[in-house]
């Protein structure tokens, strides 16, 4: 590889940043025709081109190859350049991160249907608008010849789709609307319709209280008597004798049903 006819660069004069002469490593350098990186080949930056995708010698060759690199200083200066370099950075360098705020999003298309700020329904001020997106969209294809033929343009389009997010918009605004009258009317008329059903059932309700009062009490068992508002409840059987019939007849009948096989 012959060296190009440039004059050589000085290796004190390029920027730290830009040479790499650590130890162990490959020498390379910045190349300063096309800002990237190259390694050095005695001295000399080495043949490369400008489109690396394109191999062959069919790319154009970058006016950088071939570059003589007069190495003027040693490793070590290289180093102290090095950290000289990046102590200065670090001092410019500002310790404390400021973050760019957040853009707000949009109001979603729901809440288009508020109410303003001087409390106006936000449908008093949509209504015009869907007039205006309308006439607009109206005047559009009345001037424009792809849409008069049954096409659509892009400003077409833009304009159509403004014109049904603002119906939209009516339409949400009109529904919430309807559902605030709704809810005025239903409190308004609260009142009212109770007293109309407590009305509807109140001969009812007196009645069912005044049979109840004639109702007459049973008298309290003697073995169980009963307690001031505490209705009595028998404690021993009736009848003695039948009731130890029935329990012997039931015994003799669960223990036929254990004798049987299974």
């Amino acid at each position: 590889m012959r060296p190009s006819r440039r004059p050589a660069l000085k290796a004190s004069e390029i920027p730290p940043q830009n040479l790499n002469l650590r130890e162990g490593e490959r020498q390379s350098i910045v190349c300063p025709d096309c800002d990237s990186w190259h390694p050095l080949y005695r001295k000399m930056i080495k043949t490369h081109h400008l489109d690396r995708e394109v191999r062959g010698g069919r790319a154009p060759r970058c006016p950088g190859s071939a570059q003589l690199i007069d190495m003027d200083i040693s490793v070590e200066q290289w180093g102290e350049r090095m950290l000289a370099a990046d102590s200065t950075a670090t001092g410019r360098r500002s310790a404390r991160q400021h973050y760019k705020p957040l853009a707000q999003p949009p109001t979603p298309i729901y809440r288009l249907a508020d109410r303003g700020p001087q409390g106006t329904p936000t449908l008093h001020r949509l209504l015009p608008l869907l007039e205006h997106a309308r006439h607009a969209v109206d005047q559009h294809r009345t001037a424009c010849s792809l849409c008069k033929a049954g096409g659509r343009c892009d400003a077409g389009r833009a304009l159509e789709v403004r014109a049904a997010e603002t119906e939209a918009s009516c339409t949400i605004a009109r529904e919430q609307l309807k559902q605030q009258e709704h809810r005025r009317f239903d409190r308004a008329a609260a009142p009212v319709k109770r007293q109309a059903e407590w009305a509807a059932v109140l001969l009812a309700v007196q009645d069912a209280d005044t049979r109840r009062a004639v109702v007459p009490a049973f008298p309290a068992r003697p073995e169980a008597p009963a307690q001031a508002e505490v209705p009595s409840v028998p404690t021993e059987p009736e009848d003695i004798k039948a009731y130890d019939r029935r329990q012997a007849e039931l015994g003799k009948q669960y223990a036929r049903l254990a004798d049987q096989p299974a």
